[in-house]
């Protein structure tokens, strides 16, 4: 899925280069594709299950467990995202990919626009993997709060099972945002329901808010890993403790619950007011304090440490 990813982005970077000198190759329908199936596939199969894939190996480990809490959940869990990757895989060749975008926003995800099975092929490839990947939340919130070694604390466990903890805990409330948004959009596809049209009482800005209540926390589900991940690294290769635990991890849990009242600034200029754009303008502003304070506690002492480390060896190495 990575190989295709990244064949998609030097398609689309070829087709910008070549569009400045008239040698443009991509229609303008098959460039749509491109660029909708690039950022389906890096997303929800590429980086969603690397970051879960690592956490099966690492978190077991840390917390001194022989396995997850749930074996049998962990494998439908992954073959519900196999499945889900085929299906985006088969879309390529029974004619098309999705051409709206990878969040798909209505009434272009419709039957009125895109009639073709692109639009088809997205929507249950993301449903069944969304709930793959659900299942694996509740797998690893189980697992790290129940299955730790004997005497082994909350405030004692290692930063990254912290992170994976916080991560799986917004993916059991975050998407099941997802799989009702899609079920309410395949329902306006399909049964010509009027969800998110503006026919028949629906909102399409409905919609927006909906699949951004769920994309927001899904920035922080897949970067709170890569955090931990950044702390433990630095404080093991630079031999140094890592600085201030406590607040390092609280700081993790505040972006966790924050994450959740800043998804409208993915869409302030789509008219929501002013008293509501004030809202979650100051919410984004104060989202970045737990963000600061993370990398302030967890990786400027340990860095600093590391340089020295590294200009002790370089001036070895030089006499």
């Amino acid at each position: 899925m990575m190989l295709r990813g990244f064949a998609d982005a030097v398609m689309m970077r070829t087709q910008q280069a070549a569009s400045t000198v008239d040698m443009s190759y991509l229609p303008p329908e098959h460039y749509d594709q491109i660029f909708s199936a690039h950022g389906v596939i890096m997303i929800f199969f590429v980086a969603m299950p690397l970051v879960v894939g690592l956490m099966n190996i690492i978190v077991p480990l840390q917390i001194g467990a022989r396995d997850v809490a749930f074996p049998f959940l962990n494998s439908l869990s992954f073959w519900l995202f196999v499945v889900g990757a085929l299906l985006i895989n088969i879309s390529l060749f029974v004619g098309e990919f999705a051409a709206t975008g990878w969040l798909a926003y209505p009434p272009l995800s419709g039957m009125e626009y895109s009639p073709w099975v692109g639009v088809d092929y997205w929507l249950w490839s993301l449903q069944i993997s969304g709930i793959g990947t659900l299942l694996t939340g509740v797998n690893f919130v189980v697992t790290i709060l129940r299955m730790r070694a004997p005497g082994m604390k909350l405030m004692q466990m290692p930063v990254f099972t912290w992170t994976a903890l916080c991560s799986n805990a917004l993916i059991v409330l975050a998407f099941p945002i997802l799989t009702v948004t899609l079920t309410l959009l395949t329902l306006d596809r399909y049964m010509g329901t009027h969800f998110f049209t503006t026919d028949m009482g629906g909102n399409q800005m409905m919609y927006v808010n909906l699949i951004w209540a769920w994309g927001h926390p899904e920035v922080y589900i897949l970067i709170l890993p890569a955090f931990g991940i950044f702390s433990e690294i630095t404080a093991t290769f630079s031999r140094k403790r890592l600085f201030g635990y406590t607040s390092l991890v609280w700081a993790t849990a505040v972006i966790m619950v924050l994450s959740f009242v800043v998804w409208l600034h993915h869409f302030f200029t789509m008219g929501a007011g002013a008293s509501v754009n004030a809202f979650f303008g100051i919410a984004t502003m104060i989202i970045s304090i737990p963000t600061g304070l993370r990398y302030l506690t967890g990786y400027l002492p340990c860095t600093k440490a590391a340089l020295s480390l590294l200009q002790v060896c370089g001036g070895r190495s030089l006499s």
